[in-house]
């Protein structure tokens, strides 16, 4: 009935640092790894109610237990209650922290993919990726909103490792974090949102530290309009603890102006900024510790309206987390807080106080969860607390607190994976509300998944929303949180051009709809001569999209040839027109290329091609339309095993275009990067 099996060798892992499979370190227990066939497999994770993808990376990982025609046979003494003592422990394969890859698009951005881009921040990564809309009010990501198929800058929860870090009174503060590039390890981003992420109501993004025995960098980048920025971090494991720590400073001049326009050139000349992050993380067996902070001047120039060019804001922030993990049997408890503190001052004029606002902004978290292992999945249960409290020269002084709970059950049976899921939050000031969602995949060839999802999800207007009244722009204290229902259905895979090449070609495809329900926007009141721009719930704004992804890598002479493209279109029926922040994408393209030259020489260059909807008033105050615009970024580089020494180039065909408002973005911007790694 079986065939025979035979051992042609084994290897036994005492140790396991510096590489792929580096998370069995965290086991601490004996493993020995083997490889067995496919059905048998199959014959085991049905009795025992696990699928085979869950533990594809275990089994896949070394040789050991090989199926052959002839042979000595397997040593009696080799029990099936030895060949199974694995499933004492749950190995899951997937490497998003975020969320399961088997029913949900997830982009991942490695390491390795970051370091070849001409990138100096978190918000830069995140621009050249489908479906993700960046806005910046300035270089380097020095104020950056961050949107998701066609949804608001309040819409997108941002975590670092895990942790979320938004911002209660402003979106426009999520991206305030302290690491440097050096210490990523990934960026994932998922599109849409689940049972158990309270926040992500268009999507989410998290940003993942680096894990290695013993990684030292030391980093300084110079370039046009006085950049600098030298950056130090270091990641190394000393007795099981495992420690990141970055430390960076940036700084530039304005950005200039590539025509003479007067009034243009006085807003960019107050694009210069100073940045300076310190971050640390301490890893120890299921306990993971991080502590940053972040102080940030910059010039906005025309940022918040035309009104002004010399607009001006510095903010100051930090925060502090703790998560544990503690596993026993089939059981998993997961317990983390966090404490988070921002500050900001912004001036309408710059060096003006009697047109500044300052505000500072306090959250606090904690939450717990619980995971059971069975025979049909995973039960998943998880409470957890939020307290916002803001002090405000602009909002006033106010407090609120959110409770949030979610159950979910995943379902694993040979290559179907499902879960359904509930959600609620109490507010204190919106009462309750309730989500959730279903999710299912299916894995029809080896690598290869199909899905469908349906969810709803919520959003809390922010303390801005609410209260904000200055300048042209009235906040509104009655409005109503945020409601949408999201269906998506998607495709992905990865295969090997021919049978034991290098080359492998990977491929994602996702369709979605949602409908939104009283989305918060800040719309034009003629009425109101002072505060022209009120926030109001919009009756309807549905959105729609596509999003196709296709990668192929080779070797070092063709590291990555990748398109992706990304639709999406508003089905608006508003209340009030005038929109401020529903000017979306609707068409992105990029178009990556990187590759090696010549003994250690290489370089990458990426082609941008996008469409904004909408209009803004330009530096005389005329009301324009976002044109369309075509974007070439290049970085040739040469490194070896210690030094990589690189010179950059962004928007190198010196284009003029407007990401948000009347604020000019730069133009052809060259820098040198020489990285050293001890």
């Amino acid at each position: 009935m079986f065939r025979k099996y035979v051992i042609k060798r084994s290897f036994r892992f005492r140790r396991f640092c510096h590489k792929a499979y580096a998370a069995f370190c965290s086991l601490h227990r004996e493993v020995t790894i083997g490889r067995i066939a496919g059905y048998m497999t199959d014959l085991e994770m049905l009795k025992h109610g696990k699928s085979v993808a869950v533990c594809a990376a275990l089994l896949f990982a070394g040789t050991g237990f090989s199926e052959a025609d002839e042979g000595v046979p397997i040593d009696s003494t080799l029990t099936l209650a030895r060949q199974l003592r694995l499933q004492e422990v749950l190995v899951v394969s997937q490497k998003a922290d975020v969320h399961s890859e088997a029913y949900r698009l997830i982009t991942q951005v490695s390491h390795d993919e970051i370091e070849a881009l001409p990138v100096r921040s978190v918000a830069d990564i995140l621009q050249y990726l489908p479906g993700v809309d960046v806005r910046t009010r300035g270089a380097s990501g020095t104020q950056a909103d961050l949107s998701m198929r066609g949804g608001t800058f309040d819409q997108v929860l941002v975590m670092l490792n895990g942790v979320a870090l938004n911002d209660a009174q402003t979106g426009h503060y999520t991206l305030n974090l302290p690491l440097s590039t050096e210490l990523i390890e990934r960026v994932e981003v998922l599109q849409g949102t689940s049972a158990g992420l309270f926040g992500a109501f268009s999507g989410a993004v998290n940003i993942v530290s680096k894990s290695t025995d013993r990684d030292v960098v030391l980093k300084m980048t110079a370039g046009m309009n006085g950049l600098v920025h030298p950056e130090a971090a270091a990641s190394m494991t000393v007795n099981e603890t495992q420690v990141n720590l970055s430390v960076d400073y940036s700084r530039a001049d304005g950005f200039y102006a590539p025509s003479p326009a007067e009034k243009e050139a006085v807003a960019l000349r107050n694009s210069d900024y100073q940045t300076a992050n310190i971050y640390t993380q301490v890893r120890r067996k299921g306990l993971d510790v991080q502590l940053g902070a972040q102080w940030k001047d910059a010039g906005l120039g025309m940022g918040y309206g035309f009104g002004s060019q010399d607009q001006f804001d510095a903010t100051r922030t930090a925060f502090t987390s703790g998560r544990y993990t503690h596993r026993w049997g089939a059981w998993r408890l997961e317990a983390q807080a966090a404490y988070r503190v921002n500050y900001d001052r912004y001036e309408w004029h710059r060096g003006h106080n009697e047109y500044s606002n300052r505000h500072w902004n306090h959250t606090a978290t904690a939450g717990v969860s619980t995971h059971y292992a069975s025979r049909i999945g995973t039960t998943s249960v998880g409470i957890g607390v939020r307290n916002e409290y803001i002090r405000s020269t602009n909002l006033g002084t106010h407090n609120r607190l959110h409770l949030n709970y979610f159950a979910e059950q995943t379902f694993h049976y040979a290559g179907l994976s499902a879960s359904i899921g509930v959600n609620g939050t109490y507010n204190t000031q919106f009462g309750y509300h309730m989500g959730g969602g279903a999710n299912i995949g299916y894995t029809f060839l080896r690598g290869h998944h199909i899905s469908v999802n349906a969810n709803r999800s919520l959003r809390i207007p922010t303390f801005t929303d609410l209260y904000y009244d200055a300048g042209n722009q009235l906040g509104n204290a009655s409005l109503k949180p945020e409601e949408a229902w999201l269906l998506s259905a998607g495709c992905k895979g990865e295969w090997a051009i021919e049978e034991g090449a290098r080359g492998r070609l990977s491929y994602a495809a996702d369709g979605y709809y949602r409908w939104g329900r009283n989305i918060i926007d800040w719309v034009y009141v003629p009425e109101d001569v002072k505060r022209p721009y009120h926030a109001e719930n919009q009756q309807k704004v549905n959105a729609a999209g596509l999003e196709l992804s296709v990668a192929y890598r080779l070797n070092k002479w063709l590291r990555c040839l990748s398109v992706d493209y990304a639709y999406t279109h508003l089905d608006l029926d508003l209340r009030q027109s005038g929109s401020r922040y529903l000017d979306y994408l609707s068409h992105k393209l990029t178009l990556h290329l990187e590759h090696g030259i010549y003994r250690g020489f290489g370089a990458s260059w990426t082609v941008r091609f996008q469409k904004r909807e909408g209009q803004f008033n330009d530096a005389e105050g005329n009301v324009q339309n976002y044109a369309a615009v075509w974007l070439l970024d290049g970085s040739v580089f040469w490194q070896n095993k210690y030094l990589r020494i690189s010179a950059d180039c962004t928007n190198m065909t010196n284009t003029r275009f407007y990401d948000y408002g009347g604020v000019l973005q730069p133009g052809a911007w060259a820098q040198i990067t020489i990285r050293a790694q001890l």
